[in-house]
């Protein structure tokens, strides 16, 4: 057994201090492990200073300080390793969630959307926000904290996006094109400042920043506000077809409302159809003038009580043919191209035009 003296007692004490362990209470019982275990361990003939360096890798695995960073963050953050645990698992769940979610929905298989939903939903409020409130408490400085959990916050959104437009729920665009932009062009240029000054720092934030600019630009890319020539082409075309059609319609209830003169049911309900009708050929008109859908809401607004008066109609007529129509797709025409919103437009003035010929072909059935 062998007795240590206070020299070796104290250069123990000397450099735990000098590898990073600056809590005096932790610093105190690591020294009171160490001597203990030199004491009973140590033969007379071994080398103090050799057999110290040989016993002192029990106690970290790549370096002496992950004790006191352990300990300050329990001290800190009392729930830190089950916090951790949650990390961990919640990004096992997403990759297995979203990998599986990914090859069901490529071969059209059921489960698919909730698997994605699922991944999605274990990754951006989860995993991120339990990544910003760890990042929040280990020892860089404020700013860094503050910059990483903005980027941070930015991902959650941004994978929000993409699970909404994979699932068609609406605002996917708004909060991809957003928080891409705000990645892009304000977060890398301010994590690049930040941290470029630190010479230790500069190498990895160099690469990072290219990395991230590169991603970010290439996702940017993809949100080009146009569209193509022959997208347009096809929408005009697919509008003038439906138009045409609906023209074709209108004019045959025409000639059969013609045999109903004296049926006040069913010239009410052709004036309803055409004055919803003219409604939508205003908003039809209005779009296509501004080559915009902005102020088309102040028209929906005012077609609410039309909309209903017409369908209480179609209701009372009680013909399993006629079909009600909806005001919430208008009430989102706003969010979508004027092209397409004009082709919403089309096919609800169609089918106006649809639900006319089929109660006055139904009337000249019964007679």
């Amino acid at each position: 057994m062998h007795s240590l003296s206070d020299v070796e007692v104290d250069f123990i004490e000397s450099d735990l201090k000098s590898r990073g362990i600056v809590s005096e209470d932790l610093r105190d019982n690591l020294l009171d492990h160490i001597c203990c275990i030199i004491e009973n361990e140590k033969r007379e003939e071994t080398d103090f200073y050799e057999y110290y360096d040989r016993i002192l890798p029990r106690f970290f695995k790549k370096e002496l300080s992950e004790i006191q960073t352990e300990t300050d963050n329990l001290l800190k953050f009392k729930n830190f390793y089950i916090m951790k645990k949650i990390l961990n698992y919640s990004g096992a769940a997403t990759v297995v969630l979203t990998i599986l979610g990914a090859l069901f929905k490529s071969f059209h298989l059921p489960g698919a959307g909730i698997l994605i939903i699922l991944g999605g939903f274990s990754f951006s409020i989860i995993y991120l926000p339990l990544l910003i409130i760890l990042k929040l408490k280990d020892e860089e400085s404020k700013i860094d904290k503050l910059v990483q959990s903005f980027g941070l916050i930015l991902a959650i959104f941004l994978t929000a996006g993409v699970l909404f437009k994979i699932m068609h729920w609406p605002y996917a665009n708004n909060l991809m094109f957003y928080s891409t932009l705000l990645f892009t062009f304000i977060f890398v240029p301010v994590y690049f400042i930040t941290r470029f000054r630190n010479p230790e720092k500069k190498f990895n934030t160099a690469v990072n920043s290219v990395l991230m600019i590169a991603v970010g630009g290439i996702f940017y890319s993809m949100f080009d506000m146009s569209y193509s020539k022959k997208y347009e082409q096809l929408m005009v075309a697919n509008h003038i077809y439906i138009h045409e059609n609906a023209e074709k319609l209108r004019n045959s209830n025409k000639r059969l409302l013609q045999n109903e003169a004296t049926n006040s049911e069913a010239q009410n309900f052709h004036q309803l159809s055409q004055e919803l009708n003219n409604s939508i050929e205003e908003m039809v008109k209005k779009i296509s003038e501004s080559n915009s859908t902005r102020d088309v809401l102040q028209f929906v607004n005012s077609m609410d009580e039309k909309v209903n008066s017409y369908n209480i109609q179609v209701a009372e007529l009680n013909i399993q043919e006629l079909s009600a129509i909806e005001i919430k797709p208008f009430k989102r025409l706003n969010e979508v191209n004027s092209e397409l919103a004009i082709n919403v437009l089309s096919r609800t003035q169609q089918q106006i035009a649809v639900n006319e010929n089929c109660y006055l072909t139904n009337l000249l059935a019964q007679k």
